[in-house]
């Protein structure tokens, strides 16, 4: 079989990639999507199942997925203070329009996030939710993928951590508040099973398909700071961002847009927001979790 990953220079897609190659069962062709060439990993390009081609999700004129069985779609974040939603909706439009010009995809399986299913107050992620909303009827069979707070955030806090006085701030308070997390090899592992699944004659039991993905815990910033004291061999101070000085601390490394809706996206999850796990369970989601501990990705980053 063939399977797209578009793009194929995000975290997730070169995760998903690795998994892909390495199957022996299914063994499938894998195709990844770049803007550039020159970003192509060598650990790909010495594999003879594995073709680059150049595409960019901006244009719809350079998506070709003819020959393609499935397709994984990462939409890319918009970090130049433009509208998010309208970027979001121009590319899942154009990756849309490629698939059904193909005449050959059965199946979609789109990156998305837990809370994706509310239209508003949830900041960044309301741009999931526009993904989900246009991608529902992309191919014959969709899956969404609905991901955890991602445990590979924290290696945005690694400099601190490195300086001659640890320390990271936590924008998730108070510093005892469980939330999910997952690990990205885990949501390569699940996203490929699902695009291995498109060779098996078995379908979905509905379209699109809808799953929560978690790792195997909760995890509180405590539990975070325990990780990096573990890593470092030292003591590393935590320091909490409070709901109140969300928007200044975003502010100072964000455009305004976007530090509003990384402020309005945390608040949500955080507890009294409208994403909070009791909230979200009511929707009643089908749940699946990964395997792999916060310690393990923690010592990863930190070493890395």
């Amino acid at each position: 079989m063939h399977i797209a990953v578009v793009p194929a220079s995000s975290q997730t897609g070169k995760a998903t990639i690795r998994v892909l190659l390495n199957d022996q069962q299914v063994a499938p062709t894998v195709q990844g999507v770049y803007r550039n060439l020159s970003k192509v990993p060598s650990e790909f390009t010495c594999h003879t199942n594995f073709r680059s081609v150049q595409g960019n999700i901006g244009d719809v004129t350079t998506l070709d997925f003819s020959g393609i069985d499935a397709v994984f779609l990462t939409p890319p974040p918009c970090y130049d203070g433009s509208d998010s939603v309208e970027f979001t909706r121009s590319v899942c439009n154009n990756v849309k329009a490629a698939i059904q010009k193909s005449g050959t995809v059965k199946r979609l399986v789109l990156l998305s996030s837990v809370g994706a299913q509310l239209p508003s107050g949830t900041g960044e992620i309301v741009t999931n939710h526009t993904a989900e909303t246009i991608l529902r009827d992309a191919a014959p069979e969709v899956v969404f993928v609905r991901c955890a707070y991602f445990m590979e955030n924290w290696a945005t806090v690694l400099e601190t951590i490195k300086s001659e006085h640890p320390f990271f701030f936590s924008t998730i308070t108070p510093l005892d508040y469980k939330v999910n997390m997952v690990a990205v090899k885990d949501i390569a592992q699940s996203v490929a099973a699902q695009l291995l699944a498109t060779s098996s004659p078995q379908t979905l039991p509905e379209s699109p398909y809808i799953y929560e993905l978690y790792g195997p815990r909760l995890y509180t910033p405590r539990d975070v700071q325990a990780a990096f004291q573990q890593a470092a061999g030292k003591d590393v101070e935590i320091k909490p961002v409070e709901k109140s000085e969300l928007r200044e601390f975003f502010g100072k490394v964000l455009p305004p847009s976007l530090a509003d809706g990384f402020t309005e996206m945390t608040v949500s999850f955080l507890p009294g927001g409208v994403m909070t796990q009791d909230v979200l369970d009511k929707f009643n989601p089908i749940v699946k979790r990964g395997k792999t501990e916060l310690v393990e990705v923690i010592g990863e980053l930190y070493r890395g």
